[in-house]
This record gives C-alpha cells, structure tokens and sequence, in this order.
C-alpha cells in the first residue's frame, strides 16, 4: 500500500502563511506557528524540515520531539526568534499501519473523524472538570496553547495508530480550516469523499475562503491505495 497525497497553503485573511507542511506519501506533515509568538514561519517550516529529516521510519513521537529540539537550537542562536513555537501534525504510513502524533491545535481526521483535539487551555480545564463546554467557549485565554513545539525544553507528542485500510483518508489541517468551516468537518469531507486528493484539497480551502478564512489555511489529504 501508499499514499496518493495533495496538499495546499493560502494566506486566508493574514499578510504572511506562518503555516507549513509536506505531502508525499508516506509521510504528511503540517504544522501551524503559534500565533502571538515570533517567528511562526520559521518555527513552523523547521518543524516539518526535522520530522522529514527524521525519515519514515523513524516513529512520529520521535520526530516530534526531534522538531522540538530543532526550533528550540535555533531559537537559542537567534535573538529574533526567541519564544517561537509551533503546532505539529504528523501521519505516516508503515508496516501496515497508519501512525500519528498530534502537538497544538491543528487538526488530524480519518475519513470524516476527527481523530485529534487541541492542546489548549480551555481543553485541558474542560477535560479536569474545571469548566463547562459552555464555559470553555466563552474563556477568554481558552485558545491559548499548553502544548507546542519549541514551548518547552521537551514536548510530550499525543500519539494515535490505526490499521492502514485500503482506499480510507486521512486528512490533516491547520486551525484555519476548522475555524472558517467549524469544528467538525464531518459532513463537509463526507460530501467530499468521493473525490480526489487534489479536489479534496482544492475544495476544502476554496470553502475556507469564501467562508472567510481570517488566519492561513492549510490542508493535506491522503488516500491509502
């Protein structure tokens, strides 16, 4: 088995893409810079850089941790990027299996699941019972993250693995998708499946757009074939 894979980054409503990511099966990659912070971009393309240097056969919590230690090095070496950071989506085909790791807030689904939840202040209140759904929309420091690469001298990666199952897909985005069309993209990437990766990809950020998209968006599908 493979992956037939398509991706694609827009602006969305920001003057630069702090976003990054790479679509070449086996391995995807995205990765969102953290917004507020410095040099997102530059966080943003070392992590995908570190995880794609890594390899595919090198397990995605290890890679995460590798981009961890490349944004944090260079941080250390530039004064202009101190305090960078970024989110981390990661999905690798190998030995039959589809493996992930999840860091932030970006967003990974399977056919039309949402398979990863944000590392984020309201989640993490929610989860411990501190606070209501209804409480944690309203929070007003609730999107700030807990976890990200290059936050922290080390990052502890969310990980996931699934069976690889022929013709099911795998579709990792950056928060701008999720914020323009909604948390759950279920039905839109329903609607979607019986397209290629390439529409697929084309037609989740054109959606976006027209949505208007106020942060960058960026999209990687996959097809196990």
């Amino acid at each position: 088995m493979r992956m037939r894979v398509a991706g694609a980054s827009v602006l969305g409503g920001r003057t630069n893409n702090q976003d990054s990511f790479h679509a070449d099966g086996p391995l995807i990659v995205v990765a969102d810079g953290v917004g507020g912070a410095p040099a997102g971009e530059v966080a943003s393309r070392l992590a995908v850089d570190a995880v794609v240097a890594a390899g595919p056969l090198v397990d995605p919590a290890t890679a995460a941790r590798r981009a961890n230690e490349a944004v944090r090095a260079r941080a250390a070496k530039d004064p202009a990027t101190t305090g960078m950071a970024t989110t981390l989506e990661i999905a690798v085909l190998w030995d039959g299996h589809v493996l992930g790791a999840h860091v932030g807030d970006s967003v990974t689904f399977v056919e039309s699941e949402r398979v990863t939840w944000p590392h984020s202040l309201a989640a993490e209140l929610l989860a411990a019972g501190h606070l209501t759904p209804e409480q944690a929309a309203r929070h007003p420091k609730g999107a700030a993250l807990v976890r990200a690469v290059g936050l922290d001298t080390e990052v502890e990666p969310e990980t996931w693995s699934r069976p690889a199952v022929l013709g099911e897909r795998y579709v990792l985005c950056t928060d701008g998708l999720t914020d323009a069309l909604g948390e759950d993209l279920g039905p839109i990437l329903a609607d979607l499946r019986a397209t290629d990766p390439q529409t697929c990809t084309s037609t989740l950020v054109k959606l976006a757009c027209d949505a208007g998209a106020h942060d960058n968006v960026t999209v990687v599908v996959a097809d196990i074939v």
